[in-house]
């Protein structure tokens, strides 16, 4: 017992020590980058000399970085554009860096051009390929997302993430691209009850934003915009021009091109209201703002740093303001591809995320400082506190629609068919035969437990002959291939009233006619042999996942019938079809008599293709 105490004791010893010993190993330095007015530079570059690792600085000016390692030099390089890059040795704490004016004298370029400025955005577009990575990379970057009432210092939520996204080669256009969180918390204030609104795609900015990757706007349709050069900054003994961009949809802004390889190492883009942009609610949109840099590396290539978005929106009478920031803190080469189901998606809200929130982690993080009193806000948040907005909110989020185009077909009997009215005779000689049907599958379910769904099931026909019901649906959802882009098998049981209508004709009546006692006005009608019944329907769904709100789905359905009866349909054809009159007889009533064997009309497998959306 004694020896084996002992064991135990030691590799305790060891295995405490294992854990504590990063955080001893780590080295958190602070500091101010201002000018020499001591004016506090916003979003200055920060670089670890010799790696891939940095920060910016926040609004005020401050930065933190962490080293992993006490053995490494502190050895930062710090730029922003229109002063001097300066490298510096960091001391322990509070280390306040001044920048000076870039001064230097700008080289003498000549430009031929008529338009030099459309020049200059042409140059940059076909010098893409050698001005950016043509590899994939992974980058390691932090993102903060903040939302406030205008005029109101209190946010109503700040939701924080470090994530990690791959960056696809700039050899060609790329739109979007994965990523995944890390690490996240968020503050939400009691204000949250007012905000009906709820941002999506937020920690996409790495791509969302990513102008030179999208060659979209300014970089995309050269004619509608109207280039012109306004001004030469110089950048390490380098002319940067700054070309104004604007178009009459009121788009504009500046983007920023380096003379020497014609890189694009900034752009600032401004949109004003009355626009369309995003996909984004854009009916009370104020204005939208949104800024970029890139960052050399030792590479000579750009990569993606930084962005800065904010945008406003009218709600309830007010102004709801957001803003979010995202720094690349790192990069890698990327070796291996991106779970499926450890992407963030670009249609999934982050303030919806549950994760549980770990302090420590952000101490040995390199994020853009927030302000103290963020940081207050974050350490009283009361997570416990489940308001009536928030249930809600819930109950919606566990909704899922679906909508699909269906196919099946309507067998119909051998029949005779008599109908005699004063305004209409009916008389008729049919064999059976088959007729293929399409139609429309909605629903709305809920999911009252994981992976079952409880709702309403439809279907409305398309065309004249087709089928038309409302169900009870009850389904059942199985995932499989879940490290993959999922699978769903969905076994479910429908129960409801199904009606089958059977066009026959349409027939002209001279006076109004006459059915149960109700009259449809003279004219065209419409007659369908009609069958109603209450059914049960087993069926069996096969979906696939395109992304976290939508699937393609197939499904088949095998129909019970419960009880029936037939008949006539009479619908008026002319008039506003809302409010056309219809009227049904069964058999055998109102001088109707339809002789037939079996069932006279009949519907057993129904095939539904589409998709499913999520709410």
């Amino acid at each position: 017992m004694k020896i084996q105490l002992s064991i135990v004791c030691k590799m305790s010893t060891y295995i405490l020590l294992l854990s504590i010993t990063p955080s001893l190993a780590q080295t958190t330095i602070t500091g101010k980058i201002t000018d020499k007015q001591n004016t506090p530079i916003p979003y200055a570059h920060i670089q670890i000399e010799n790696t891939n690792s940095g920060t910016v600085s926040n609004e005020n000016g401050l930065f933190k970085l962490v080293f992993a390692d006490n053995s490494i030099k502190r050895t930062i390089i710090v730029s922003s554009l229109g002063y001097q890059s300066k490298k510096v040795v960091l001391e322990a704490e509070n280390n306040l860096i001044v920048l000076s004016p870039d001064i230097i004298q700008l080289q003498s370029v000549t430009i031929t051009s008529k338009n030099p400025a459309k020049e200059l955005i042409n140059n940059a577009i076909r010098s893409i390929p050698n001005n950016y990575p043509l590899v994939e990379e992974r980058h390691y970057g932090f993102f903060r997302e903040v939302t406030h009432w205008n005029k109101q210092k209190e946010p109503i939520y700040i939701a924080e993430t470090s994530i990690e996204s791959i960056k696809k080669s700039y050899s060609k256009k790329q739109l979007s691209g994965d990523v995944k969180l890390v690490e996240f918390r968020k503050y939400k204030s009691t204000q949250l009850d007012s905000l009906n609104t709820r941002i999506h795609a937020g920690v996409h900015h790495i791509h969302r934003f990513d102008v030179v990757a999208r060659r979209e706007d300014f970089l995309q349709k050269l004619d509608r915009f109207k280039y012109k050069i306004v001004d030469t900054i110089s950048r390490r003994d380098k002319n940067i021009y700054k070309i104004h961009f604007r178009n009459k949809e009121k788009i504009s802004g500046y983007v920023y091109i380096l003379d020497s390889t014609f890189a694009i190492i900034k752009a600032e883009f401004k949109q004003s209201s009355g626009f369309n942009h995003f996909l984004f609610s854009p009916e009370n949109r104020k204005y939208l703002n949104y800024t970029v840099t890139y960052e050399q590396g030792k590479d000579s290539l750009w990569r993606f740093k930084q962005s800065n978005y904010k945008t406003a929106f009218k709600r309830k009478n007010k102004v709801l303001v957001l803003s979010s920031e995202y720094v690349t803190t790192n990069i890698e080469p990327n070796s291996k591809k991106m779970a499926y189901s450890d992407k963030f998606q670009y249609s999934d809200i982050l303030l919806n995320k549950e994760k549980v929130y770990k302090p420590n982690f952000w101490r040995n993080y390199n994020i853009i400082l927030p302000n103290k009193k963020y940081e207050n806000l974050f350490k009283s948040n009361n997570f416990k506190t489940i308001s009536k907005q928030k249930k809600w909110l819930n109950f919606l989020l566990k909704l899922k629609r679906e909508i699909a185009l269906s196919c099946s077909t309507i067998n119909v009997s051998s029949y005779n068919l008599l109908f005699e009215n004063s305004s209409l005779n009916l008389q008729e000689t049919i064999n059976s035969s088959n007729r293929n049907i399409y139609g429309l599958s909605y629903s709305l379910l809920y999911e009252f437990k994981p992976n079952f769904y409880l709702g309403y099931l439809g279907e409305a026909k398309i065309f004249k002959s087709g089928i038309s019901s409302h169900n009870l649906s009850f389904q059942r959802q199985i995932k499989i291939n879940p490290k993959r882009r999922p699978i769903f098998l969905t076994p479910s049981m429908n129960f409801g009233h199904q009606q089958l209508d059977y066009f026959l004709g349409t027939f002209n009546t001279k006076e109004n006619l006459n059915v149960n006692g109700k009259s449809l006005n003279n004219g065209k009608t419409s007659v369908f042999l009609s069958q109603r019944n209450f059914r049960l329907q087993p069926n069996f769904a096969l979906s696939i996942e395109k992304n976290r709100r939508l699937n393609f789905l197939f499904s088949i359905g095998y129909n019970i019938p419960i009880s029936k009866k037939e008949g006539l349909l009479f619908q008026e054809k002319e008039g506003f079809f809302l409010f056309r009159k219809k009227q049904f007889i069964k058999n055998n009533r109102e001088s109707l008599t339809i002789n037939y064997n079996g069932n006279l009309l009949e519907n057993k497998f129904s095939l539904n293709a589409g998709v499913s959306i999520q709410l």
